[in-house]
């Protein structure tokens, strides 16, 4: 069963990181306005119970204060249930979603059977115990208008036998249904809300996201024959830092690749001409044993040569690795002088230790086996360059926080036109005719210098012998010697 590219594209556009932020960011602020609209509704008809109460305890204090003063007033004395009651229906003003209705005897002074509330009456039941109340009292009833509640109180006048009742109706109902549309208004005023937030949330991914579609393309753009391409830095957030991490991994990368390059390069271009020289001797072999021994010995010496050009290779691409060194604290005189040992038996040469009796101890963080190989490398070069018994000094000085190692021969010195490519691979400096060798040694000296963060110097005196430096760093201060290198 095959997809369309179509349906791969809208299900990669449903799953992308960008989809999934915004629905995430939008069910979070919907739940937030659910929850609190729904809070909202519930202490808004709480508080509405509440407040019924308390207009209806207000009201019923209203008209007991308005019977008081009747009562009190000597001019114009009240003589009748009727017309207290009529008094205070016209002075006494209700609240919103109020009606007050009155009653003699049982009959309902006007305008209460015609006006809100009157329909309260209608139930004979009902309308018999308010009549009858002998007390305030507080109660609920359903009508056409929904459900009401109500407040009664009984009054009475001393020179007027008959029997009065004072009611009180609210209609909470009315008021819960301003708080519904006032919920619903919410309601819409929230979806509006989320729609715009939906909006400016998926502009917002967007450029939050931006750094992730550009490291996206970039490593879709990278092939083994372009990883130039970096990814742009702003700002200082864990997608810079991403961005920041994926750049220097195709740093390494392209280190890496570049290593391999130059490897299949170099081992391609320098054992071709000996495979070649293998393959003619080979040919050429006959049943002499004279001639077939010597071209043996040809064949195993350009075998020989093809093995140490190869261990160099690899040396060189592995240069870069980090395990390249195993670093340990080491004492530079004690280094120099093992070198020193090692190189007298290279060749018949006259070797001279050129260290300062009183130098300070200066210690190195490095690996003692690179640095070795090293000098051992740049005493080979020296013998290479030299004839027998002539003199070659290995020697060591400390000029601040900087070690020098060095090597010096008393040969004719590198020519003006290689100096500056001498440390090339497979660069031959044709000083004496005893130069041999794939031109790696120096390209393998400057590798391990640079592995500990140090270099390689050449001060050369053409005609009269070229001086090889090391300059490493130390790892701890110590006094200067005044003593200089050579050159």
């Amino acid at each position: 069963m095959t997809t369309e590219p179509g349906t791969r594209l809208r299900t990669g556009a449903l799953q992308s990181a960008r989809v999934r932020i915004l629905a995430w960011m939008l069910l979070l602020v919907g739940i937030t306005l659910g929850v609190t609209t729904s809070a909202m509704a519930v202490v808004l008809t709480t508080q509405l119970e509440e407040r019924v109460d308390v207009r209806l305890a207000e009201e019923v204090s209203e008209f007991r204060k308005y019977v008081a003063s009747h009562a009190e007033m000597s001019a114009h004395p009240v003589t009748s249930v009727r017309g207290l009651l009529e008094s205070a229906l016209r002075t006494v003003v209700p609240d919103e979603h109020q009606t007050f209705l009155a009653l003699v005897d049982g009959s309902v002074l006007p305008p209460g059977e015609a006006g809100p509330g009157g329909d309260l009456l209608d139930d004979p039941a009902l309308r018999a115990r308010l009549v009858s109340a002998d007390r305030p009292v507080y109660g609920d009833a359903m009508t056409e208008a929904g459900r009401v509640r109500y407040a009664v109180v009984p009054v009475a006048v001393a020179s007027d036998s008959a029997r009065g009742t004072f009611v009180v109706v609210a209609y909470p109902d009315q008021e819960r249904a301003e708080i519904l549309d006032a919920v619903r208004t919410d309601v819409l005023i929230g979806f509006g809300a989320l729609l715009m937030a939906a909006v400016v949330g998926w502009l917002f991914a967007g450029r939050l996201l931006a750094p992730l579609r550009l490291l996206r393309a970039t490593a879709n753009s990278i092939t083994e024959s372009d990883l130039a391409r970096r990814i742009p830095l702003r700002g200082d957030d864990e997608i810079t830092q991403l961005a920041e991490t994926f750049n220097r991994m195709l740093d390494r990368l392209q280190e890496a690749f570049s290593t391999q390059r130059r490897f299949l390069d170099d081992a391609g271009h320098e054992l071709r001409t000996p495979i070649t020289i293998i393959r003619g001797n080979l040919e050429l072999v006959d049943a002499d044993p004279r001639a077939r021994r010597a071209r043996i010995e040809l064949v195993t010496d350009e075998l020989d040569r093809m093995s140490r050009m190869v261990e160099d290779l690899l040396v060189l691409a592995t240069a870069n690795r980090p395990d390249f060194l195993l670093p340990a604290p080491i004492e530079v005189s004690e280094v120099v002088e093992e070198v020193f040992v090692k190189a007298s038996a290279l060749a018949d040469r006259t070797w001279l230790l050129d260290q300062p009796a009183d130098a300070p101890p200066a210690v190195l963080h490095a690996d003692r086996q690179r640095i070795t190989q090293a000098l051992i490398q740049l005493a080979q070069n020296a013998v290479q360059h030299t004839a027998p018994d002539s003199p070659i000094w290995i020697g060591s000085d400390v000029d601040g926080r900087v070690a020098r190692i060095w090597v010096r021969d008393s040969g004719p010195g590198v020519p003006p036109d290689q100096q500056d490519h001498v440390f090339d691979r497979f660069a031959r400096a044709t000083r004496t005719r005893h130069s041999q060798g794939a031109g790696l040694g120096l390209a393998i000296v400057k590798a391990i210098a640079e592995a500990h963060a140090g270099r390689v110097r050449l001060h050369n005196r053409p005609g009269a012998g070229a001086t090889f430096v090391l300059e490493l760093p130390i790892s701890e201060s110590v006094p200067t010697s005044h003593s200089q290198v050579p050159r």
